[in-house]
């Protein structure tokens, strides 16, 4: 989102929801779909009871009965998110090592690691091309995900050899 100043665009950098959409719980939602599926309510009794959209519950409630792999939770708006739940896991196992074998790793090395975590895994990604870099939003929010990096990452280190590192670490 961004926003117009003085004939400058400026990113904005604290996102306000401003809809309604999706603000259910998952513990309401597993409830729900229990009731449809053991046949306790139906699908209208169980959208009111619960305040989930019926839509929802059902499409929920036919993946349970048919056995349907559950999708990741969609993102609301535009941002779509780059790396898997597992790949971040990926990502913090690395940087944990790193962290191990050499002297820690900056802001700048995760932008740097991400940036070749999606390359090397041929992801779709918004990552700047020219600098082969993570924005900082992404970093960010990165840390904010994994807050066992948080407070590693805020510490001035000696600087990291990070392809002879991430090379190394492919090959083990």
């Amino acid at each position: 989102m961004r926003r117009a100043v003085a004939n400058t665009i400026v990113m904005v950098r604290k996102y306000e929801r401003m809809s309604g959409r999706q603000s259910w719980s998952e513990e309401e939602m597993a409830k729900a779909v229990a009731a449809v599926v053991s046949g306790k309510m139906g699908y209208k009794l169980a959208a009111r009871t619960f305040h989930i959209p019926r839509s929802t519950l059902q499409r929920r409630a036919s993946k349970v009965r048919y056995q349907q792999p559950d999708d990741p939770k969609p993102l609301m708006g535009h941002y779509r998110r780059v790396f898997t739940e597992n790949q971040e896991k990926d990502l913090v196992g690395y940087i944990k090592s790193m962290e191990k074998y050499f002297m820690g790793v900056s802001r700048r090395d995760i932008r740097e690691l991400a940036f070749q975590y999606a390359e090397d895994n041929s992801l779709n990604h918004p990552f700047d091309c020219n600098t082969r870099m993570a924005g900082e939003d992404w970093v960010r929010n990165f840390l904010k995900r994994n807050p066992e990096l948080l407070h590693r990452s805020e510490r001035d280190y000696e600087p990291v050899n990070f392809d002879q590192f991430y090379h190394f670490m492919c090959q083990s």
